[in-house]
């Protein structure tokens, strides 16, 4: 329910006045392979939980996609949305007895992990020079986190799970290399108090006539926090094939 809630709100803010005042829309889709370089998890983050590696269970790939727009409501102002979903399936065998949310799971059993991690996000930002093939955004994005970690054995399972609101600083650039090839990169990023969060991708995109662009590239998924309920920190790798559409 809270993801339909979620999506509901930024198909609104975002696709809503696109239709009604439409200058410049476009589409993306990225897809690819994940890799886990680092997905540490305590919870609670005290003696009463186990911490664990899900990445040295299986570090990947992983299939990944994300859903992207770009409405642009005047010269130099405009919106941006993101559905960014991620959620692996892992089993181990611990040589340990593992604590997590307040159960105890037994050694030498197998345990099943469900690890999720959606994004959703709404940024506000602002032209600075240039507003076509070569580009420099600046602005805000407002995240929702929709996390969650599950862990089975035996009949017995249990879940945390952890939905809140995250401000990141945007930024984007678009440079022309040479006809019809551009270096594309942009960032969602913060940093402070216990925790960060950076997502952060380097592209090379090959324009498609007046259709749009292919692309190819990587991402950084990169944050975590560490507080009195829950110690987090993950760092993911992506491969990734984007298409871009220019809509209108």
């Amino acid at each position: 329910m809270q993801k339909l809630i979620y999506s509901t709100i930024l198909f609104s803010l975002f696709f809503t006045p696109s239709i009604a005042l439409a200058r410049l829309i476009d589409l993306q889709i990225e897809g690819g392979g994940v890799w886990q370089h680092r997905n540490d998890l305590q919870i609670p983050s005290n003696s009463q939980g186990t911490r664990f590696a899900l990445d040295q269970y299986d570090s990947g790939p992983s299939p990944f996609y994300r859903l992207e727009g770009f409405y642009r409501f005047s010269k130099n102002h405009g919106l941006r949305a993101l559905y960014a979903p991620f959620e692996v399936d892992l089993q181990n065998t611990p040589q340990n007895s593992v604590k997590f949310n307040g159960r105890t799971f037994n050694a030498n059993q197998p345990i099943d992990f469900t690890y999720q991690f959606n994004s959703y996000r709404l940024t506000y930002f602002y032209a600075f020079w240039g507003h076509g093939d070569e580009q420099l955004n600046l602005g805000f994005t407002g995240k929702i986190r929709d996390a969650d970690t599950r862990l089975t054995q035996n009949g017995q399972t249990t879940n945390y799970d952890n939905v809140g609101f995250v401000p990141l600083l945007y930024f984007e650039y678009q440079k022309l290399l040479g006809k019809n090839w551009f270096f594309h990169f942009n960032l969602d990023g913060l940093a402070g108090g216990p925790g960060r969060a950076f997502d952060f991708a380097f592209k090379l995109r090959r324009k498609i006539g007046n259709i749009g662009m292919l692309g190819i590239g990587t991402r950084v998924l990169d944050g975590g926090a560490d507080n009195e309920k829950v110690f987090s920190f993950a760092l993911f790798q992506y491969a990734v094939l984007e298409f871009v559409f220019f809509a209108f």
